[in-house]
This record gives C-alpha cells, structure tokens and sequence, in this order.
C-alpha cells in the first residue's frame, strides 16, 4: 500500500466523521413510517399508536419503557402498531428528527402540547384519539400521576373499544406501580 491510498483512506475516514457529514442515516420521512403502520394495522386488524418523542424527554423514556415492559408491552403489541417519531431535538441532535414528524404531530393537534404525545389511528389510518384528553383539553404525557392513569385508560379504551377488562387493568397496574411516590 502506497503512502499516498493510506493518506487518502484517512482523510475518507475523517471525512466521514465531521459533523453534518453524511455517514449518519437519516431517519426515514415520518409520513412513509406511519403509512406503514397503518397498512400493517389493517392487514392485522389493530389500531395504530403513534408516540411523539426526543432524545432529551424523560417522560418520553418512560412512555417507551412502558411499551417495551414485559407486562404491558405485549398488551400494547396484541392491540397496536406502535410508531415512534422522534421531533423537537435541540440543535445538535436534529438529524435524529423524522422529517416531517414535527407537521403530522402539529396536524394532529400536538402543536401546543409537551412530549410524549402520542395519537391513535384506526386501520384506515383515520384519528381516533390523541394523548390531549385531560379534562381540561391538556396533555397527558407519560400516565404519572392518577387523573392522568385514568385519561390514559379512557384513551385505551376508545382507541380500542374491545379492550378486554384484564388487559386494562393490566396497564393500570403498571402505571400505578411506576407512579412517583409522594415523599
């Protein structure tokens, strides 16, 4: 190997490393990721659940770690397609961002909402539901705290209208057992 294919090897590699460089795959179009879910939805006869997150959200680990939990994950899985748009980054991180995520999350009412907020679609792709279903027309987030287990719950239940009772009640437990504990 010649001094001059190790010089332009390295300066390849280093290339690749700079920031804004292109070695880091962009996250495919928010609009493609959801148009897959809901086909799969409906060839699976599921809703669809859409979570709007970022890096930095810690209520948007928990929403996750609450998807993912030996309890209520395959619960959700049983009953959803569940989608994950990252949105909202700080500046370095935006290449993390879905393209078009922080429009669809607008578009379906998360505009003036924190993170997670998440939406629920039917097989057909239509809305039946977003996580802005306090009472008083605000965002739950992450379930933390018992007003907002109940909202959730609700939502669970329009979302899937034959939600089995055990199921439910198997989300509620989760949700109550993380629950911050008062001091």
């Amino acid at each position: 190997m010649t001094r001059h294919s190790v010089l332009a090897g390295l300066i390849v590699v280093f290339a690749l490393a700079l920031p804004g460089s292109t070695s880091a795959q962009t996250p495919p179009a928010a609009s493609d990721v959801v148009a897959t879910a809901v086909a799969k939805a409906k060839a699976e006869n599921k809703a669809v659940l859409i979570e709007f997150g970022a890096s930095w959200c810690t209520w948007c680990r928990n929403f996750e770690a609450f998807v993912k939990s030996p309890d209520a994950g395959p619960i959700l899985a049983e009953h959803f397609v569940i989608v994950n748009l990252t949105v909202r980054e700080r500046d370095d991180k935006k290449v993390l961002e879905h393209p078009g995520g922080n429009g669809l999350m607008d578009g379906w009412g998360g505009a003036m909402s924190g993170l997670p907020f998440y939406v629920f679609l039917n097989g057909a792709g239509g809305k039946v539901a977003d996580s802005n279903a306090m009472p008083d027309g605000t965002n739950i987030g992450f379930p933390a705290v018992p007003d907002e287990i109940r909202a959730f719950i609700a939502l669970m239940d329009k979302a899937v209208p034959a939600l089995p009772a055990v199921h439910r009640d198997t989300l509620q437990s989760y949700l109550v057992r993380v629950m911050p504990k008062a001091n």
